[in-house]
């Protein structure tokens, strides 16, 4: 049963954005390079998988308070892992991604080694830029959503740039800095008794609905200039929904209006890589099932 907590401490349904980011990117790039699904594509995929389990862990071990004072249901509150547990396991898909990175190419390992700093000061202090307004945007737009989609290609040479298809990067900094925002709201009361300063916390909601509707309005001008007419359907919808947070109140519109455009992506990147859907509803029925044994709830949900 330990493997298994290892398993789903690294909260697998967090990985979501991140991989359909990827495959929803290296699309793109197939398109443009008339490559094929390669072992390397899958390779990374692995490496980012850890990756992003390293970050999940450190972040669980540094908020495991505010985690507490936001009703969260957590490993280390419910006596399942120790600080100790997921400390070693941090370090160790650490070490694992960014060695199995070496492997495909020196651009591979120096984004895994930019992913894994942005994670550390994402959650560990002094920094916990995940605190923080301005930060906590940075990290999430820049390095889910730019740094990410970079890595589709292992090298790039003045010969390749054009393959990776700029429009790509800048579309997904905007459209998850805008999805950022919106996951703010739902915690503002638990993270302003705790100190917290992120965007929902020093603005008014408002703001907060404002400015995420402009950033999904501006990744839907991105796609349609670029002729990526998918991507901006994904963010006319994602406006829609945000817009009418304005009118409608209550946290689990909040969290619908946040969710949506995440699972908009992933069916996205299953309509190009049907395999992919196979794997998550996998992924959703076996993390209900241990989260209802577990835990006791239901988990994941919508909204």
């Amino acid at each position: 049963m330990r493997i298994i907590d290892y398993i789903f401490a690294a909260r697998p349904m967090l990985h979501l954005p991140v991989w359909s980011i990827y495959l929803v990117s290296l699309h793109y790039h197939h398109r443009l390079s008339g490559d094929r699904f390669l072992w390397t594509d899958l390779f990374i995929l692995a490496c980012l998988t850890l990756m992003g389990a390293a970050a999940c862990y450190i972040n669980q071990v540094y908020d495991c308070e505010s985690d507490r004072v936001n009703r969260k249901v957590g490993f280390l509150q419910n006596d399942i892992l120790t600080e100790k547990n997921i400390k070693v396991m941090f370090v160790s898909v650490s070490a694992i991604a960014a060695g199995a990175a070496a492997l495909i190419s020196a651009l591979t390992f120096f984004i895994m080694l930019l992913l894994f700093v942005l994670g550390y000061l994402y959650s560990a202090p002094p920094w916990r830029l995940k605190d923080r307004a301005v930060g906590g945007f940075a990290v999430n737009a820049f390095g889910i959503g730019f740094v990410v989609p970079m890595l589709v290609m292992p090298d790039i040479s003045f010969h390749n740039a054009g393959l990776l298809g700029w429009d790509n990067p800048f579309y997904f900094f905007l459209t998850v800095g805008g999805i950022y925002l919106l996951t703010t709201l739902p915690d503002r009361e638990g993270d302003e008794r705790i100190g917290k300063k992120t965007p929902a916390v020093i603005f008014p909601r408002v703001v907060v609905v404002i400015a995420a509707t402009v950033f999904m309005l501006l990744s839907g001008w991105v796609a349609f200039y670029s002729g990526h007419i998918l991507l901006m359907y994904l963010s006319l919808v994602a406006v829609v929904t945000t817009v009418l947070m304005l009118f409608v109140r209550g946290t689990r519109y909040e969290l619908f209006a946040a969710k949506l455009p995440i699972l908009l992506l992933t069916l996205l990147a299953g309509y190009f890589f049907w395999g992919y859907i196979l794997f998550i509803v996998a992924i959703i029925f076996s993390t209900r099932i241990y989260y209802r044994k577990r835990f006791a709830i239901t988990y994941p949900e919508l909204a």
